[in-house]
């Protein structure tokens, strides 16, 4: 194992990685085959004329829940290496991953997803040229980690977040799956990244080759902490003893953070023109960072929106059915046929909110978690600088102290370890500046090939987003063009409104005649209603009673 591990540190040594994304979970019968195989490496044998360029590939069908655009292929774990699923020959270095067949390891508190990383590789860095290893979340931030440190300043793409609540969630576990693929993409596309030797263990060593690098990085990371913790003691108080050195090593933690302090106040007043550069990148992505926090604030509540209408177009599908079931024919169909309308848009409405989710809205979040790692990236420069600062206040200290000694009487063998002390600090200063230096310079490529990339990738998403939005609305026109003409075709009766649109006139009554006015006959008019009785005369000598 150890012979194998030390193998896989031989750098790629210019080869170009293709890296081929593929995002395919792959079938439930699949799953059940290689069950047996699982916790172990699950490497095929290719003979040597296999190794030199022959490479097969299947697909598989994609499960729901998917990107729309998942019409990627998940290469057979005992084919050849060489020869495109189309069964073309490929040329060139390859290097093709998948994350697959997520399954739930353990029960109760301790229990946890594990997927399944299969690799097809013709590089001669591995092995063999098809192999997959079992891994689980924590083993992907075990390695971003390492890739974190072995390559500092690079741009680690981010990791989708950890999950207390639902994360056993078929959504959530196929959404984690196809982050954690997109992850060992990026990491496959980049250069420096590809050709770190933690990359090669995580992708071939079995369970006890990755446990055994793991302790070894805990070891190394413990000693670098102890050296670290006890230098700023190993100056000119190296050589006393007793109370003496009790009282040296106290100037020297005083003086130390004194340095310390120097050196911070000197990292952050000392600017040349590349240290305003980085500063206005800072800036730049911090703006950006905000901004797209706000666009996924937005698309987050355009999706719940979305889903309420899915959900509202149902429940008004059921009750336009519900109200067909009471009515009669011929409108109880038309009723029917609306509701069986609203329930096909739900329908879309539905599938519409899951491709948005998954090639929208879950793009946009990878994107903020991409500026944090962006962030990340720009402050290693300023750590580095930092260091290189406090190295340089060290070395200055240290000559302080050999100063201090020089002429005294009896501190020879002081004054010769803080020479030898100075020494140190000089390739100390050395070392720290070159380190800035390769740092400042990986700053700036990563920070120029990451706008180069988010431009490409934004786009993409946005044009996808457009035309996702295009073929949705095209689809809801055509379950309301197919209704329309039903519902206008419906015979439902002459319409009532008709007889009172224009009224036939009504013949004027005939006049009165005077024998029917002077004898108050209701029978002199003709076709005339009766009229009322005659008022009797009045009689104004009529004598009055009581007076």
């Amino acid at each position: 194992e150890k012979a194998a591990i030390a193998g896989l540190q031989t750098p790629i040594a210019g080869n170009a990685v293709r890296f081929k994304l593929s995002r395919t979970l792959g079938s439930t019968a699949a799953q059940r085959s290689l069950a047996p195989q699982r916790r172990k490496s699950v490497r095929a044998q290719p003979s040597r004329s296999q190794r030199r360029g022959r490479r097969v590939g299947r697909s598989t069908p994609s499960l729901a829940g998917s990107s729309p655009r998942a019409s990627e292929t998940m290469m057979d774990s005992q084919t050849a290496v060489g020869v495109g699923p189309d069964g073309t020959p490929m040329s060139g270095a390859v290097l093709q991953m998948t994350v697959s067949d997520p399954k739930k390891e353990s029960e109760g508190i301790n229990s946890y997803i594990s997927y399944k990383v299969n690799t097809q590789t013709n590089l001669p860095e591995f092995q063999y040229g098809q192999f997959s290893v079992i891994r689980r979340y924590s083993d992907f931030v075990w390695l971003a980690e390492r890739l974190a440190r072995d390559v500092p300043g690079a741009i680690v793409p981010p990791l989708p977040e950890k999950a207390v609540v639902g994360r056993f969630g078929a959504d959530f576990v196929e959404s984690r799956r196809r982050l954690l693929q997109i992850f060992l993409a990026r990491v496959g596309q980049h250069d420096e990244l590809a050709a770190s030797r933690f990359f090669k263990l995580f992708l071939s060593a079995d369970d006890a080759g990755l446990a055994a690098c793991k302790a070894e990085c805990r070891a190394s990371d413990k000693a670098e902490a102890a050296r670290l913790s006890s230098a700023g003691g190993r100056g000119a108080a190296g050589g006393a003893g007793g109370l003496a050195g009790v009282q040296n090593w106290f100037e020297e933690t005083y003086a130390s953070i004194n340095a310390s302090m120097a050196a911070t106040q000197t990292a952050n007043a000392a600017k040349n023109e590349e240290d305003e550069r980085i500063e206005a990148e800072v800036a730049y992505v911090s703006n950006l960072e905000t901004q797209m926090q706000n666009v996924a604030k937005h698309t987050t509540g355009l999706a719940k929106r979305n889903r309420d209408l899915a959900n509202g177009l149902f429940e008004f599908g059921l009750a336009f059915t519900l109200l067909g079931q009471t009515e009669h024919e011929p409108l109880a169909g038309a009723l029917t046929k609306l509701g069986h309308t609203a329930d096909q848009l739900s329908l879309l409405a539905t599938e519409s909110v899951g491709r948005e989710q998954a090639t929208f809205e879950e793009p946009i979040y990878d994107a903020i978690r991409m500026l944090g790692s962006v962030k990340s990236a720009l402050g290693q420069r300023q750590k580095h600088k930092h260091a290189l600062a406090l190295a340089r206040a060290d070395l200055d200290q240290k000559k302080q102290a050999v100063a201090k000694l020089a002429g005294q009487p009896g501190k020879e063998d002081r004054v010769a370890f803080a020479e030898h002390a100075v020494d140190k600090a000089k390739q100390d200063v050395e070392k720290a500046r070159d380190d800035f230096e390769a740092v400042s310079a990986r700053v700036v490529r990563e920070v120029e090939r990451f706008k180069g990339e988010k431009a490409r990738d934004l786009k993409a998403v946005v044009v996808d987003f457009c035309a996702l939005q295009m073929e949705h609305h095209k689809r809801l026109q055509e379950q309301w063009t197919q209704l329309l003409p039903d519902l206008e075709s419906v015979d439902v009766g002459p319409d009532p409104t008709e007889y009172f649109e224009s009224p036939p006139p009504l013949p004027p009554p005939p006049p009165p005649t005077l024998a029917g006015i002077a004898g108050g006959r209701a029978d002199s008019f003709a076709g005339a209603p009766p009229s009322a009785p005659p008022i009797p005369p009045r009689d104004d000598d009529e004598d009055l009673v009581g007076v």
